[in-house]
């Protein structure tokens, strides 16, 4: 057990703090799609069963192909018509809650529920979206009894406005090639809550105004290398809650702008630097509840920028004396409950403007002043943090 020492700033002694907190066991709240849908379902009842003037595409026998065909040609030619795309009845596969919800207004948001489980790819339902050429916000929420297993790319061509795109609780399982139609105003892309399991090449590449990209709470373990081509604008990616294992090396290179990449709750094992290539503005990295048991020399090394590390709940042994050269900004290291032995003493040299470290609920043996040495005169900082705690 490592004995507590105490630090007085006027006698500009050495301080190490030994702080041994109770924590309480991290608490993962999920949504509940049961009752989810209950206060959807009430939501429906409330409203107006039927509008008026619906624009009816059911049970006409044309071919998806040629209907989509003449009614993109038409479409944007003649009189914007809102009435069938915002109609509410309960009878329907797909329903959409529109903003303005006015007819002859031009629709700019909507979100809209899936309750079929037989809404198929050239279902006829799709072509009143044809119509929709200033929608800027769209929102897809399947319900409990619903079902979309794909992404109706074919719709969002033609949606050149668009700009924020989301899908939750869907049966999608591959985010394939080009799915979001390199639409060029978009810079929102949520897909969260579904059963994607791989993000095929060039999935989300060419959204040049693309700056949120959320893929958390899905089922992911493979992402093609190329998954991120030319997003040279994307700011936030979450990727947290999913099964990646493995990252590939330059997968992020594309991806000059980002400042925040969230990769928690996943199986991540091994990281190496390659792995974020490209990176030199990232801010924040969240690489909490992985499988992480070694960190090599400079594999941070490309983070110039970081500000905050995340490392917590992992299974770290061993962090090896260079591993954090590089890191020149950063003001947060999070290593709480690992299974950290000892700190070397020369961890702490790369990162000379840290402010807050957490070592709690290690296994530490053996710690010195000198592990400390470099950021001591941080600790004098009124925001300033060190939190340790031995076996």
């Amino acid at each position: 057990m490592l004995a507590p020492a105490k630090y007085s700033v006027m006698s500009r002694l050495p301080i190490i703090s030994v702080i041994i907190l109770a924590c309480l066991p991290a608490v993962i709240e999920g949504r509940s799609r049961d009752k989810e849908g209950r206060r959807r379902n009430d939501r429906i009842s409330s409203g107006s069963a039927t509008l008026t003037n619906q624009y009816n595409v059911y049970g006409t026998g044309i071919s998806s192909a040629s209907f989509a065909s003449s009614v993109y040609s038409t479409s944007f030619n003649g009189p914007m018509d809102t009435t069938g795309f915002c109609t509410r009845r309960r009878d329907m596969k797909l329903m959409c809650y529109c903003t303005p919800d006015e007819n002859h207004v031009p629709v700019q948001k909507a979100e809209c529920w899936v309750f079929s489980d037989g809404l198929l790819l050239n279902d006829t339902t799709w072509t009143r979206f044809y119509q929709q050429r200033r929608l800027r916000d769209l929102k897809f929420v399947i319900q409990n009894h619903g079902r979309l297993d794909y992404i109706p790319t074919m719709i969002l061509e033609p949606l050149q406005n668009l700009t924020s795109i989301s899908i939750e609780y869907s049966q999608v399982e591959i985010v394939k090639s080009y799915a979001f139609a390199n639409l060029p105003q978009m810079e929102r892309i949520v897909l969260t809550n579904n059963q994607i399991v791989a993000l095929d090449q060039e999935a989300f590449a060419n959204h040049i105004r693309l700056r949120d990209l959320n893929l958390e709470h899905n089922q992911i373990f493979e992402i093609d290398r190329n998954a991120f081509r030319n997003l040279p604008l994307c700011e936030r990616i979450f990727l947290n809650n999913n099964n990646i294992s493995n990252l590939h090396d330059g997968l992020f290179m594309d991806l000059g702008r980002l400042i925040f990449l969230n990769l928690a709750y996943n199986q991540i094992s091994v990281l190496t630097s390659e792995i974020f290539k490209g990176l030199g503005n990232l801010n924040v990295l969240k690489l909490t509840h992985n499988n992480i048991n070694f960190i090599g020399d400079t594999v941070f090394a490309e983070l110039w920028s970081l500000t905050e590390l995340e490392l917590d709940d992992n299974r770290i042994e061993r962090i090896s004396e260079r591993a954090l050269d590089g890191l020149n900004n950063l003001k947060t290291l999070n290593l709480r409950n690992n299974l950290l032995k000892k700190l070397d003493n020369g961890l702490l040299r790369g990162t000379p403007a840290l402010l807050s470290i957490n070592v709690q609920s290690n296994d530490l043996e053996t710690l010195t002043f000198y592990t400390f040495q470099p950021i001591m005169d941080n600790l004098v900082n009124s925001s300033s943090e060190l939190l340790v705690s031995g076996m």
